[in-house]
């Protein structure tokens, strides 16, 4: 599925989700963040807006991107209530950037990089318009490096929603920012912990794959549930994705 199109279709269910509103990856970020005071700010694959909220903060004028009018939508209502004017939304995709090289400050991304067509040309272009002190933090759910856990992981995201296309490990981040020319600061490891009914309702996971997906969890070897947390609860499972979060530079 055409990411555009799903996201455009659950605008409403992210916009109200907690998962994003909220969580230790969105602390960190604004405590990273918090550190200094910026110029010119920018968040990739906004969605509701949350990081782009941080952002705005910190930043004396924020610029925030997606694909989706519908997530745009949703943020614009949420940033009039909060009462933000110094915000400005744009359609288009985090690989291919309608910016002048070399003018942020600082960029950001938050659980949006997984459902990107292309990571490696997210990684330059999100390089060509930083400039060459600024810096960027990105957060996203990684997988494992073991070939079991990882299939696993991309197997029951794409029945929950087809627009996902891979979470990386660590390793293949690493990799990107190397070929990308962008220096590692620091990475932070968290996770974030759901309830398996509200992540399918959020993507509108039809009931035949939401039969699936319950039936992978349940079935699912220990390795598998010991690494993502998998528990059984009240008419529910409980698991969580791994977060990596990384702080990174310009190499000149």
């Amino acid at each position: 599925m055409d990411p555009k199109e799903q996201f455009n279709k659950q605008a409403k269910f992210y916009s109200s989700s907690k998962t994003f509103s909220t969580g230790e990856s969105l602390d960190i970020l604004s405590k990273l963040i918090s550190k200094k005071s910026f110029k010119y700010g920018l968040d990739i694959g906004t969605g509701a807006g949350f990081a782009a909220f941080e952002l705005s903060k910190y930043c004396q004028e924020v610029e925030a991107t997606d694909i989706s009018e519908g997530m745009i939508n949703e943020a614009k209502k949420i940033m009039k209530e909060r009462k933000i004017i110094n915000l400005n939304f744009n359609l288009m995709p985090a690989e291919s950037l309608n910016f002048s090289d070399s003018i942020f400050d600082i960029i950001t991304c938050r659980t949006a990089a997984h459902h990107f067509l292309d990571v490696e040309k997210f990684c330059y272009e999100s390089k060509r318009v930083l400039k060459n002190d600024g810096e960027i933090i990105i957060v996203d759910t990684i997988t494992s490096d073991q070939f079991k856990l990882n299939k696993w992981h991309q197997e029951v995201e794409l029945i929950r929603d087809k627009s996902h296309k891979k979470n990386l490990s660590i390793i293949e981040w690493k990799n990107i920012f190397k070929k990308a020319k962008l220096e590692i600061i620091d990475i932070i490891q968290t996770r974030v912990t759901m309830n398996l009914n509200d992540w399918m309702e959020r993507s509108g996971t039809s009931d035949q794959n939401q039969g699936k997906l319950k039936n992978k969890f349940l079935i699912s070897d220990d390795n598998i549930k010991k690494f993502f947390g998998i528990k059984l609860i009240e008419n529910d499972i409980s698991f969580y994705w791994p977060v990596g979060i990384f702080h990174l530079k310009k190499l000149n």
